[in-house]
């Protein structure tokens, strides 16, 4: 078989009167796959991976990290559930209510809080304004760089 992009998120898994954005392993490294969620009406989002080809090395806390950035983004929740990784329970500011040591099973039942209608974030509103901005940076602070190399005096050596 072959892999193939698919036309992203369409909809949300409802349970119990909550809207949940599912996310597969490293479909959460996309920030644009957790906006379409929360574009959806996400009002947390849940991460299931299997982090066993990482090991214990950086990878899996690296995978764990990027994941809970999305919901710092986008300002809701992260359930994350792995079968060797870093399981974890955080709320939309990024703080961190429980995780688990790598490679140990792990369960609880926690109250997490949350927004029944979340607000768009600033993020979410201009997610295209981003990249301008970063590479219009760039082109400044070459910009200038240029410019002071140009005026600063030769000197011998």
């Amino acid at each position: 078989g072959h892999f193939a992009r698919g036309s992203g998120p369409t909809e949300l898994l409802a349970w119990n009167g909550y809207k949940m954005g599912a996310q597969i392993c490293y479909e959460s490294l996309f920030p644009k796959f957790s906006r379409d969620l929360a574009n959806l009406g996400a009002q947390f989002i849940v991460n299931v991976t299997n982090d066993s080809w990482y090991g214990t090395w950086q990878e899996p806390y690296q995978h764990f990290y990027m994941t809970l950035a999305r919901g710092v983004e986008f300002r809701r929740p992260v359930l994350r559930v792995t079968n060797t990784g870093i399981s974890a329970v955080s709320l939309a500011s990024g703080e961190i209510l429980e995780r688990s040591p790598i490679h140990e099973q792990w369960a609880g039942v926690y109250e997490v809080p949350y927004l029944k209608n979340p607000p768009s974030t600033f993020y979410q509103r201009w997610f295209w304004l981003m990249p301008c901005l970063l590479w219009g940076g760039l082109v400044v602070l070459l910009v200038l760089g240029f410019i002071q190399r140009k005026r600063a005096p030769l000197t011998a050596s």
